[in-house]
């Protein structure tokens, strides 16, 4: 039983580590929800949830999501729908100069 506590205990030292690495390295445009100070507090203080709501909801993993509106200081909300794309509706404006 002991030898499960311990390796209970450095799967959750492991998790924790790995998140406030990830969460302190990951580019400011990219954090959502929270600005990265609450990030820390939040995986420091509550090492599982923390961690686990860090790599959840913390930042944007995928070129969609780094569309999704973020909060914090420095952020601004992206592009949420094609018309929102200056670079789509200069080619939508060509297009239809072209007809």
């Amino acid at each position: 039983m002991a030898r499960l506590n311990i390796l209970l205990f450095l799967v959750i030292v492991a998790l924790s580590v790995v998140a406030l690495i990830d969460c302190l390295i990951t580019d400011r445009a990219r954090l959502r929800s929270f600005p990265r100070g609450a990030w820390v507090v939040l995986i420091l203080l509550c090492p599982v949830a923390g961690a686990i709501a860090w790599f959840h909801a913390g930042r944007a993993t995928s070129p969609r999501d780094e569309h999704l509106p973020r909060t914090g200081a420095g952020s601004e909300a992206g592009a949420f729908g094609p018309e929102d794309d200056p670079e789509f509706v200069e080619q939508l404006a060509e297009a239809l100069r072209k007809q």
